[in-house]
């Protein structure tokens, strides 16, 4: 094990794009100002000690999961059915009530074998994500059952997500 890393080696070991890594080490150098045996610059590379490696590790931020839906019905619809409901409900989430709404999903099978479809998002308003379901072209006139709870357990209700399938992140770029 070596002593001291360059940033290239740290994109390799943390999974950071370099520029993820080239922004976090002025936070980095700030922090270890008075130790220049932890973090210096020579000849325009910059040196890291491993023993503040950490400091570079990859930090997820847990998403802030606000409602949990559940949306079934009597007749049996395909799962791509559900899948094409999904994006069109997290389509109109970000173009009517909130660009930065995150959303994860499963499409689940019943014992009657039937699909149903749960959803977690980050939009806050019930009300609102109630009467956007509504009118939804796929789902009003579908005879569909809508049930929208509030978020205690993220945990639990990840576990729960995994209980047949994996579940789905929609994924979005947002504009800076």
């Amino acid at each position: 094990m070596k002593d001291y890393y360059s940033l290239k080696e740290i994109e390799k070991l943390t999974e950071l794009k370099y520029r993820q890594l080239q922004n976090r080490i002025l936070a980095v150098q700030e922090k270890y100002k008075n130790d220049k045996t932890k973090i210096y610059k020579h000849k325009n590379r910059w040196y890291i000690h491993d023993s503040i490696l950490f400091e570079f590790e990859r930090k997820r931020k847990p998403i802030n999961y606000k409602r949990f839906t559940t949306i079934s019905c009597k007749s049996n619809y395909e799962i791509n059915y559900w899948r094409i409901v999904m994006k069109d409900i997290d389509n109109q989430i970000y173009k009517n009530l909130d660009k930065y709404n995150r959303t994860r999903y499963v499409i689940e099978l019943n014992e009657n074998g039937i699909y149903h479809l749960h959803f977690l998002t980050t939009f806050n308003n019930k009300k609102l994500l109630k009467k956007l379901i509504k009118g939804n072209i796929y789902i009003k006139d579908n005879d569909m059952n809508i049930l929208i709870e509030d978020v205690y357990d993220v945990i639990g209700l990840h576990r729960y997500f995994r209980k047949q399938n994996k579940p789905t992140l929609i994924k979005r770029k947002f504009a800076s």
